[in-house]
């Protein structure tokens, strides 16, 4: 099952894109405390899965970090219960867990039909990127991932950043 199939699934059952709620659904206990730099964690306590978010951080990157380490809860439960995953990097494409974790974040919050009818009315990403209020790094992550299912994008073929 693919990353997009497996957020689709999970949307469906729930009926939700909220982390915060879907972490309510899946048994995972969030927690807002200071986490000095970091702005994100996700772990297990007491053999139960937690995500610690940063609360220094707003609402909005709050949503985004717990997107993300909801990803590492549904993808990879088992090397977390092995103490072995490494923080949270906004975005970082080049460790396989954290570009999956990032992709699975991406195909929460961002619709497929949305954001290719931005496309179609000729928008760049920064413009979609203002309109739906998501970082670029996350529509090129989204975008990325809509081509590798389909999707044919001329004028965004080269402008394709995923680092």
């Amino acid at each position: 099952m693919t990353i997009f199939e497996v957020v689709e699934e999970l949307k469906e059952k729930y009926g939700t894109t909220d982390p915060f709620v879907l972490c309510e659904y899946l048994g995972v206990k969030v927690s807002v405390s200071p986490l000095g730099s970091l702005k994100g964690l996700y772990t297990y306590i007491d053999n139960e899965p937690v995500i610690i978010i940063s609360s220094t951080i707003k609402r909005i990157p709050q949503l985004l970090v717990c997107g993300h380490e909801l990803g590492h809860h549904v993808l990879h439960a088992n090397i977390a219960m092995q103490g072995t995953l490494r923080e949270f990097t906004f975005f970082n494409m080049r460790d396989k867990t954290e570009a999956e974790a990032n992709r699975f974040l991406a195909n929460l919050n961002i619709d497929d039909d949305e954001l290719d009818a931005l496309f179609r009315e000729g928008r760049s990403v920064a413009e979609a990127a203002q309109i739906l209020c998501f970082p670029e790094e996350l529509l090129n992550i989204k975008i990325a991932d809509m081509v590798r299912r389909g999707y044919e994008y001329e004028n965004y073929s080269g402008n394709i950043r995923l680092f």
